[in-house]
């Protein structure tokens, strides 16, 4: 049995009826070669046999703990695991998902090498064919070692989103109060890594793909792609940004980057928004709008660096006429390529 006074690492776990596939998950973590760790895994009121299962893993190791909650979603579950946390550093996997043997090890000697309070590491879909292009390509972060508050690292280097191909000093999340974001329907680990990766006195990006992500129709992320309408999702992203613009507020982050910070959300939405009949196109340029102009002011429009940008931003302002196909296209020839653009089409 391992020890569990002072474990190395704790490795989060979100469980909601994943009775078929949480043992495999917490398999792969038992199995790590840095033997110094806590699991822990909160079950967040599933209603198939997933807490049976938990139980009985606990039972036959005790560096697994279970924690039973009511169902209050995957952000409060990884909290409810954060606040349980024994380990120098918190990793996270998702009850389909699992990670290489040697995972856990190599991540904390990165972290300690770089004297770093955050680190990241890639990973690969399952089955491989399931995944977009852009999925694969978020899952293989550039190598480097980046200071706090440094733009790379939080636009440029895909480090984000997949919260559970990173890892965070226990520390930093504790000194800096940061949580994950209740109620959100996307983009939760998006919000945790804005102020994580910003806050975080330095952070090592790793190549690595330790991290398997099994693309499963029953998972959250994946149904809500598959089947969610586009206002749904447009929604879900604006809420997203609410929660970055509000976190930043308090940290005092807002005049970090502006524009590059506008450049990534319209990135999200603008495809999304050439789609938009005229009435839906109002009411999101109108929240969109009034969002950005309470936290970075009436001038936001002009902040981003490239003209495609600034030209759908200020569609969004004057809601005078609707973003165009045209206007989406250019903009991703700007911001991604004439490869990136190719493959939206083809």
């Amino acid at each position: 049995m391992g020890e569990v006074s002072c474990p190395k690492a704790t490795i989060v776990v979100p469980v909601y009826n994943s009775a078929r596939s949480i043992q495999r998950c917490v398999d792969s973590l038992l199995a790590q070669s840095e033997r110094s760790i806590q699991v822990v895994c909160v079950n967040d009121g599933s209603t198939d046999d997933s807490l049976n299962v938990l139980r009985r893993i606990a039972q036959a190791d005790d560096r697994v703990l279970v924690i039973d909650q009511e169902n209050a979603g995957v952000s409060c579950a990884r909290n409810a695991g954060i606040d349980a946390a024994e380990g120098e550093t918190v990793f996270f996997v998702d009850a389909d998902d699992y990670i290489d043997a040697q995972t856990i090890e190599r991540v904390l000697h990165a972290m300690e090498s770089a004297d770093a309070e955050a680190a990241v590491f890639g990973g690969v879909c399952e089955p491989a064919d399931a995944a977009p292009k852009r999925v694969q390509q978020l899952m293989s972060p550039k190598a480097g070692i980046f200071g706090a508050r440094d733009p790379q690292l939080l636009f440029h280097s895909n480090a984000q989103p997949y919260a559970c191909r990173a890892a965070f000093s226990r520390e930093l999340l504790n000194r800096e109060g940061i949580r994950f974001a209740p109620g959100l329907a996307l983009g939760e680990d998006v919000v945790f890594q804005f102020a994580a990766y910003a806050l975080a006195r330095k952070t090592v990006v790793m190549p690595d793909k330790f991290y398997h992500y099994v693309m499963e129709s029953e998972s959250a992320t994946h149904e809500f792609n598959s089947v969610e309408a586009r206002a749904k999702k447009l929604d879900a992203h604006m809420r997203m940004l609410e929660e970055v613009l509000e976190d930043w507020a308090a940290y005092g982050l807002l005049d970090l980057c502006p524009g590059e910070l506008i450049t990534w959300f319209l990135d999200l939405i603008v495809f999304d928004l050439a789609r938009l009949d005229a009435d839906d196109f109002h009411r999101v340029a109108a929240r969109v709008n009034m969002d950005l102009t309470t936290f970075l002011g009436t001038e936001w429009a002009d902040m981003p660096a490239k003209g495609a940008v600034r030209r759908v931003a200020h569609k969004l302002v004057t809601a005078t006429s609707g973003v165009t196909m045209a206007d989406a296209t250019l903009f991703y020839l700007s911001t991604r390529g004439l490869k990136a653009c190719l493959e939206r089409f083809i």
